[in-house]
């Protein structure tokens, strides 16, 4: 086998296991590419993938209703990433997309597989499932449900647009950085950080800036949150779902020069992110691995941006839609109230709460806020935001909180 075949080869056979590990739901998709994809053809790979979920209903109805039978799992897996191959990438050709899964099949099982296989592509090759676009066709039944009863049918069509448009890379600059060549443009943030859309992705990876800590991978909408606060009357600030620290990094360049900032989250290996953050920008602010139960003392700013369903994010991250049910919901909306529960305990008297998600669903967002208040007497709503995902930005909800001064 050439090497140009060898490659085409992995690159399908890793998709396909891909598909079937997010699928089965062991992890996410971003997860299963920083843990198992091979590194030689990690974009590839993602490339695949992400073209996968964003178009998985059309290509799983045409694979399941070409099958004369049910394939095996694995052959399934590996039927569903050619077919994306063929729908929606112009890397490889239609029929060299075939001839590799057939090769693949035919090496991995037996050729009575094989031909099944080289039929079946054949007919999506010669018949692609484009279709037209609309919801219907492209979101998960439990999320078309509940986006039908929420949107009327022209924003509906157009936050699928979104969704369906790859987002284009995206840095944002420290205040006092000028990215100059690395950008291609900029585009709209909040509270004055500034975010740019990248020239070119490797060259941006590659660069001195980077390295230094002097731009930051970052969607705009992670700004609305952190421009909330007045951080003059915040001596004291803690962020309490901190990881991989982008938040933190933007809180920092807010905060008086005398504040201190501690940069909390669960996650151990997540943390040593935050920190190298950290260190890059040579921040000698504290980080710490607990939750948020674990933490004492009292704050004069607390930011909870907490574990959510992230359905806001799905344009970067589009296996998140596939992931969301009314059972997840109800579990990631008690964490939630938790969460925020112990950040009104961490927030000092008359000092300000953040509450944010990278989510859209007001289960999560302003339902989960006003029950807040109604139970936090000493607690009252100051702002609340939320952005619908767009073309230059993700969506994501913020509320900016306030405690009474008077209380102990």
């Amino acid at each position: 086998m050439g090497g140009a075949s060898s490659a085409s080869e992995m690159i399908l056979s890793a998709a396909a296991r891909g598909i079937g590990a997010v699928t089965l739901r062991r992890g996410s998709l971003d997860d299963w590419l920083d843990r198992s994809a091979p590194a030689e053809y990690r974009r590839s790979v993602g490339d695949l993938l992400f073209a996968y979920f964003r178009y998985r209903k059309p290509i799983e109805n045409a694979v399941d209703r070409l099958a004369v039978r049910p394939p095996r799992e694995e052959v399934r897996f590996i039927l569903l990433a050619a077919a994306t191959q063929i729908v929606s990438q112009t890397a490889i050709a239609p029929q060299s997309a075939v001839n590799v899964a057939v090769d693949l099949v035919k090496r991995r099982f037996s050729r009575g597989e094989a031909g099944f296989v080289n039929a079946l592509l054949r007919r999506i090759a010669a018949t692609p499932p484009h279709g037209d676009g609309t919801p219907a066709e492209l979101l998960p039944e439990p999320v078309l449900r509940r986006w039908s009863r929420r949107f009327e049918p022209e924003r509906l069509a157009q936050l699928v647009k979104f969704i369906l448009t790859p987002a284009e890379p995206v840095f944002r600059a420290e205040r006092d950085f000028d990215p100059g060549v690395l950008a291609k443009r900029q585009v709209s943030g909040f509270g004055d950080f500034r975010f740019y859309v990248a020239e070119d992705f490797a060259t941006l990876l590659n660069s001195e800036a980077f390295k230094r800590g002097d731009i930051y991978l970052q969607d705009p909408a992670t700004s609305l949150a952190v421009s909330l606060p007045d951080y003059g009357a915040a001596g004291s600030a803690v962020d309490l779902c901190a990881a991989p620290g982008g938040k933190s990094l933007m809180m920092a360049e807010r905060l008086p020069k005398a504040a201190t900032l501690l940069a909390a989250d669960r996650s151990e290996r997540r943390q040593r992110l935050t920190r190298a953050n950290f260190d890059r920008r040579g921040l000698l602010y504290r980080t710490v691995v607990a939750e948020p139960a674990e933490l004492e003392g009292r704050f004069d700013l607390v930011l909870a941006d907490v574990p959510c369903s992230n359905t806001g994010v799905s344009r970067r991250r589009p296996d998140v839609l596939w992931r969301f049910s009314e059972v997840e919901l109800k579990k990631i909306t008690d964490i939630q109230r938790n969460i925020l529960d112990e950040a009104a305990r961490l927030t000092a008297p008359g000092g300000q709460l953040v509450y944010s998600t990278c989510s859209i669903e007001p289960e999560e967002n302003q339902e989960l806020v006003k029950r807040f208040v109604q139970e936090h007497s000493d607690f009252r709503l100051v702002e609340s935001r939320e952005l619908l995902p767009e073309n230059d930005h993700d969506g994501a909800s913020a509320a900016l909180l306030k405690r009474d001064a008077g209380l102990k």
